[in-house]
């Protein structure tokens, strides 16, 4: 196993033959990937597995002999394709024994709904050394097994399932097991800059902000963004923050929770209209998706609805003002622009915004240029 003196580093294993055929998209991976990072425990690998028991078993041993956490989503079901206990088993050298606590638990959860299928059976096997962690909203336990200076967390593939015993029964365990030192992280929020163009306005500020702070950038459907972290003191962000601002301030649209949706109709609110509605063309209704899952911000316009030109409306009638957003086809030199202007008793006169991507990214980053769009014209300040 490989020391590290900032604290434990972890390898994550998603355990499921549809995951690799691409049936599902692994949003767990991604979820722990935050979630790990947020306690101090950087992920070195991710790991995508077939439902084979051979497979298992050797991507455990290896991970083991690498870090001291490995942390498993998937295999834990009652069908003869849910492999992962057995796969630790095989790794760990320890047999698979019935248990009786486990089973009770199981047939109990099965009352409401009448007789327990005898395949349940499976999920109430557990090696001697694994400490099983309560599913309180589906049928199969976890395990948090804790030998030979390693620890493994087996937790089910279903993403609520996880998520829960994730933060009901994994986290204590961890805070309790290592040393954490968690990482305090800020975020400065741009659009209309490219990563590259960005990275030279912040210029050094994003290889050695000091003070034990980390810098990066990254490029999203919603803008670019700068990540700083530390995992010392969390004040210590405050001034390369506050920096970047300075910098960016052009392009800069918020900080860490902000977002380009609800500081658009944030910029509506502020300029009269109580509630908004959207009529969207050639978009796939994105900008209905990002607008009704926005926050909701303190004197901000209410969105109510909105239209997609082209069939599949969703009415959206007595609505103060509209965002009106048509994104126009790729010219004959593979680019895209976007038509954005708002009516009602809040108006902005058309604009074109040039967009980047294909298919369904093109559409969502023409939702949020015309989002950043009318925050700027309507002089929303960052947040």
């Amino acid at each position: 196993m490989i020391p590290t003196s900032d604290g434990p580093v972890a390898e994550l294993l998603s355990i499921g033959s549809e995951l690799l055929a691409g049936e599902t998209v692994d949003t767990n991976a991604s979820f722990l990937g935050s979630a790990l990072a947020r306690l101090g425990i950087p992920l070195r690998s991710i790991r995508a597995l077939p439902d084979e028991r051979a497979v298992i078993a050797a991507a455990f041993a290896e991970a083991r002999a690498r870090v001291p956490l490995v942390v498993v989503t998937g295999g834990l079901g009652p069908t003869h394709d849910d492999l992962t206990r057995e796969g630790l088993a095989d790794a760990l050298g320890e047999a698979l024994l019935h248990d009786p606590v486990l089973e009770a638990e199981l047939r109990a959860r099965f009352a409401a709904f009448g007789t327990m299928p005898e395949s349940n059976l499976r999920q109430a096997l557990r090696i001697p050394s694994a400490e099983a962690l309560p599913n309180p909203i589906g049928s199969a336990p976890g395990w948090w097994v804790d030998r030979d200076e390693c620890v493994a967390v087996l937790m089910p593939g279903v993403p609520s399932e996880m998520r829960r015993m994730w933060e009901e029964q994994v986290v204590p365990r961890l805070q309790a097991r290592f040393a954490l030192r968690p990482v305090h992280a800020r975020t400065v929020k741009t659009f209309g800059m490219g990563e590259s163009g960005l990275a030279e306005l912040v210029g050094d500020l994003l290889g050695a902000p000091g003070d034990g702070v980390e810098a990066g950038i990254y490029a999203h459907d919603d803008g670019v963004h700068l990540r700083f972290s530390t995992r010392g003191d969390a004040g210590a962000l405050n001034a390369p923050v506050a920096r970047a601002l300075t910098l960016v301030s052009r392009y800069a649209y918020g900080t860490d929770d902000d977002d380009l949706a609800a500081l658009a109709l944030a910029a509506l609110g502020r300029a009269g209209a109580a509630t908004v509605a959207s009529r969207e063309a050639d978009t796939g209704g994105t900008l209905l998706a990002i607008l009704s899952a926005a926050e909701p911000m303190t004197g901000a316009a209410r969105f109510i609805g909105g239209v997609l030109d082209g069939g599949g409306a969703t009415s959206a009638p007595g609505a103060d003002a509209a965002i009106q957003l048509s994104l126009l086809p790729i010219d004959v030199h593979g680019r895209s622009r976007v038509r954005v202007s708002v009516a009602g008793v809040v108006s902005m006169p058309m604009l074109e915004v040039r967009v980047h991507g294909s298919g369904p990214q093109r559409q969502r980053r023409a939702a949020f240029a015309a989002l950043d769009a009318v925050r700027r014209a309507l002089g929303q300040p960052a947040g």
